[in-house]
């Protein structure tokens, strides 16, 4: 009896599974889905395009836009950036950079670079990983300003405070580049910890590297492409079924392909009228068509010719009054007078009646005949005082150091082309020197350490008389030493005077640490040879 019922038992049990899947095979056969009814992946991988030029707060704002859409979703499980940028303006990097911080303590972030240069890598840093294309440009860390310049009142404009219009000290903005280039340092540092393999002061040279050496020095992780960076995007966030999407297209209005081309300086100012800040890439070639400046002697328009001390305004030198302001006042002091002369024949005629006469950054070449009058003039006592420099605020970009060269050559003084500048000692910007080797002199009295600006090299058949550290180097040479930036030709009543650098006779700039002295020591030595 107990074993029929078991029987039973299991007869309709085995009905019942039967009458089961029959039920669900008939459903699924007539079953019609509806349209917004899918099946749904595991995820999408969100790809944010960093391209171009990023120097308009819309470009920025997109982005910032992309990182919230892909915070916001929960669909979103990993982003991928892909970065073809040289960078931009530095707050609307920064923007950028520190939204994607915030996403990266929620969703995995992986790059893909093609190029990503100065704020472009800056960007790029803030990856969880890093892959980069065999030939992609990577790195240029570092800062480009364009300063203030000086403010000349007005009496119907009123501002209630010095740096009101201009916004910064001119003497002081390297010093706010410097600070700024820190956190670009920071950022890398933290970014990338212990896979870099280069020292930050390597980075900041704001060297580029290909993506092979880049990946050799820990600048990236990885060799690879778009595609190997959304596979590891996935891997990190634990998925293997996946979309990909891009979050740009999402939020921006519309979708439009990018012209890429760099701006010029001028292109720059007009967006983003100085002072402003960039992390940049900007080709040598686009750097060097900064506007000409405003103190060539072409803008002087002055009738004064004769005087104590003679500055040759003739061969398109790149000096002026407001230039020599510091100059002209020390010499008032002494009684002396200073004289432009718009014309060679007007400083030949004025030549023999002056006590010196100052050349300056000439940009037309100095003739035969034109260094005999002046040799002659020297040799009867004159002192020549030969200015240099190498900013292109100063130089013809076409002759460089050639027209200066064609007559300080003469006497054994020769000026290199490239610029001086010490990643180590220097204030508080790369190219502020300090020059603290000196000889002894009739300039040398009361000077300890001077700071020159932008400063080239001075070679002369005897050593020089004021010198950099040995941690300095020559842009061009590439090499490290310590270069003479003041060398003095003196042989009899000879005496030629030759400096490195314009600026730091300039004011704000001869008030930095003995350079004023100096200017004192060289009116001195004008004033007492008369």
């Amino acid at each position: 009896m107990v074993v029929k019922n078991n029987r039973n038992r299991v007869q309709t049990a085995l009905a019942l599974i039967v009458i089961i899947m029959v039920s669900g095979l008939i459903g699924l056969y007539f079953w019609e889905p509806e349209e917004n009814i899918g099946f749904t992946k595991s995820g999408i991988i969100g790809i944010i395009e960093v391209y171009g030029v990023i120097d308009a707060s819309e470009t920025s704002y997109m982005l910032s836009q992309a990182v919230e859409e892909a915070v916001r979703d929960s669909s979103v499980k990993a982003v991928v950036l892909e970065i073809d940028s040289p960078g931009g303006s530095a707050y609307l990097i920064e923007q950028v950079y520190l939204d994607l911080l915030q996403l990266k303590t929620e969703k995995p972030v992986v790059t893909s670079i093609s190029m990503a240069l100065s704020g472009g890598y800056y960007i790029a840093v803030s990856a969880d990983y890093i892959y980069a294309l065999p030939s992609a440009m990577v790195g240029n860390v570092g800062v480009i300003g364009t300063g203030p310049g000086w403010l000349v009142p007005s009496e119907t404009t009123l501002e209630t405070g010095p740096h009101k219009i201009t916004g910064f000290s001119p003497e002081l903005f390297p010093f706010n580049l410097t600070t700024v280039l820190g956190s670009f340092s920071n950022a890398v540092e933290t970014g990338r910890g212990e896979a870099l393999k280069i020292p930050m002061s390597t980075v900041n040279t704001g060297s580029i590297w290909m993506g092979v050496e880049a990946k050799n020095n820990g600048m990236v992780d990885e060799l690879g492409s778009l595609q190997s960076a959304i596979k590891y995007a996935a891997d990190l966030a634990g998925i293997t079924d996946y979309e990909v999407e891009s979050l740009v297209a999402r939020v921006a209005d519309e979708v439009e392909t990018i012209q890429f081309t760099y701006p010029s300086l001028k292109d720059l100012n007009e967006k983003n009228p100085p002072p402003a800040i960039y992390y940049l890439y900007l080709p040598k070639n686009i750097y060097a068509q900064s506007e000409p400046a405003l103190n060539e002697t072409m803008f002087l328009n002055t009738s004064s010719i004769r005087g104590d001390v003679l500055v040759d305004a003739s061969h398109g030198n790149a000096v002026g009054p407001w230039i020599l302001d510091a100059f002209t006042r020390l010499l008032t002091e002494e009684g002396l007078y200073v004289g432009y002369a718009e014309s060679w024949q007007s400083l030949d005629d004025a030549l023999n009646e002056t006590r010196a006469l100052v050349i300056a950054c000439p940009r037309v070449y100095y003739s035969n005949d034109e260094y005999e009058t002046i040799r002659n003039w020297v040799e009867r006592g004159g002192t020549l005082i030969l200015l240099g420099d190498a900013s292109s605020d100063f130089l013809g970009m076409s002759t460089l150091q050639g027209p200066l060269n064609s007559l300080s050559d003469h006497w054994g003084i020769h000026y290199g082309n490239g610029y001086l500048y010490d990643m180590q000692e220097n204030y508080g910007y790369y190219r502020n020197i300090i020059v603290n080797h000196i000889r002894s002199s009739f300039l040398s009295e009361g000077v300890h350490e001077l700071v020159f600006y932008t400063a080239g090299p001075v070679y002369s058949q005897s050593r020089g008389y004021m010198s950099t550290p040995s941690t300095t180097y020559d842009s061009v040479t590439e090499r490290a030493g310590s270069f003479d930036v003041v060398s003095i030709y003196k042989v009899g009543d000879a005496r030629v005077i030759a400096f490195g650098d314009m600026t730091w006779l300039m004011e704000p700039y001869v008030n930095a640490a003995d350079n004023y002295q100096l200017l004192r020591n060289l009116v001195e030595a004008i004033a007492s040879s008369g």
